[in-house]
């Protein structure tokens, strides 16, 4: 309770209905997830989570970096003049059209190497790009303080996609040629939607894109560290899949493509407290006090530890009686591993704060470093640990590497307070 109340008298009106949204958005998505685990064979499903990976990928370097950097940019640009001209917008959607024509142009040399056919690699590309647009779209919205526009175009996407594959099952039938398919017609769906709220903006002159070469420069030369950090977070759960496809086998991609897929589900209120972080993370009582920062984040372990300790063992518990259920006998073997990325959720959640302490301070080169060495860190995890326990290896590179990431931003945090502190104390004695 006294999370919930802590949560919502900072909440935003406009963005409680945003957190709506993404409840009934994860709710279609928990049907869906579903769906598609009972019409796939294993093998199928392997290629399926494959294919949602690369594409989450493509979306992460390109889309998703620059739409975090844009809106940090841009929401103190139109603060100070409603009526600028928008620079970041378009080179925002440039790098991510450039992104997915290298992507794809790798693909087309190398892809006959790899495990899965081209022609699934280069959807997922093409999906990813889609998908980045859509992002940077919703990221203009969001700098506009338009949370319930994003937040439609999200449930927009996930609707989209649902009706999509079910008329592919009914008139096509369960193969992952038609789901894929499915998949690209809903992006495109939700993509032309979002364009039309650029349409009224445009034509009373109160939106206008300038593509300004120096504003660009500056853009790059502010962002680099922001833009390279979610790069590298982005790149987290294709090296899981690609390692994990190199040294295990379908099944053990399929199963830990299952478990991932509820693991994103238990992380439905996830965005949706980072997001209302970040906004109090840049008010400026506590950009400008390190001691406050130090303060909240201590102040929010003790309050969620508790609480989610609690939901992460339910979760494990519960999965033992619903994975049968929902998903077959076929997928027991991935009980475990959803069990780990619980434990994972878990320190997401307690820890939830540091990316955000973090970015107020604007220590964005000690962030890209500290994810550097946690994917270095997932990567060797996975190579030790899969030719032992396949997925659930995987789950433990990953849960140990993300609670090495959240764990030592928030120690950094910690570590500027104190040195504020002292800085203080040597202040008084001068």
């Amino acid at each position: 309770m006294a999370l919930a109340k802590m949560m919502l008298e900072k909440l935003p009106r406009d963005f409680s209905i945003v957190t709506l949204f993404s409840l009934g958005s994860k709710a279609i998505q928990a049907v869906l997830t579903v769906v598609i685990i009972r019409v796939l064979s294993m093998g199928d499903y392997a290629a399926y989570t494959m294919f949602l990976t690369l594409s989450a990928t493509v979306l992460g370097v390109a889309g998703q970096s620059f739409s975090l950097a844009y809106v940090r940019y841009n929401t103190e640009k139109i603060s100070l003049d409603p009526r600028a001209a928008d620079t970041v917008f378009l080179v925002s959607h440039i790098v991510n059209g450039v992104s997915c024509g290298v992507a794809g142009g790798f693909v087309a040399l190398w892809g006959g190497q790899l495990d899965y056919a081209p022609y699934i690699l280069l959807l997922a590309i093409l999906y990813g790009f889609i998908l980045g647009a859509i992002q940077i779209n919703m990221a203009f919205l969001q700098s506009r303080e338009h949370y319930a526009a994003a937040g439609v175009l999200e449930n927009c996407k996930q609707g989209a996609i649902l009706a999509f594959v079910v008329g592919a099952i009914v008139l096509f039938g369960a193969s992952i040629d038609s789901i894929l398919v499915a998949y690209l017609l809903s992006g495109i769906l939700c993509f032309v939607v979002s364009i039309g709220y650029f349409r009224r903006p445009l034509q009373d002159g109160s939106l206008r894109f300038v593509l300004d070469k120096g504003e660009a420069r500056d853009f790059i030369a502010v962002s680099i560290w922001l833009i390279l950090y979610s790069s590298v977070m982005q790149t987290f759960n294709q090296v899981d899949v690609s390692m994990l496809t190199a040294w295990g086998t379908a099944a053990q991609v399929a199963e830990y493509g299952v478990a991932l897929k509820y693991y994103n589900i238990v992380l439905i209120l996830l965005p949706s407290i980072k997001t209302v972080l970040r906004v109090r993370m840049s008010k400026a009582e506590m950009t400008t006090d390190v001691a406050r920062q130090k303060a909240f984040s201590i102040r929010w372990i003790k309050k969620t530890a508790l609480p989610f300790l609690l939901g992460v063992v339910a979760l494990c518990l519960g999965a033992q009686a619903l994975f049968p259920v929902l998903n077959g006998e076929a997928y027991d073997s991935a009980i475990p591993v959803f069990n780990v990325l619980c434990v994972g959720a878990f320190f997401a959640y307690v820890l939830a704060p540091s990316v955000s302490l973090v970015m107020s301070l604007g220590r964005y080169k000690e962030q890209f470093l500290l994810s550097l060495l946690a994917l270095a860190i997932n990567a060797g995890g996975n190579w030790a640990l899969i030719p032992l326990w396949g997925a659930a290896g995987v789950a433990v590179s990953t849960t140990v590497s993300q609670f090495v990431l959240n764990a030592s931003m928030t120690l950094l945090v910690f570590w500027h307070a104190r040195k504020a502190e002292r800085d203080a104390e040597r202040g008084e004695l001068l």
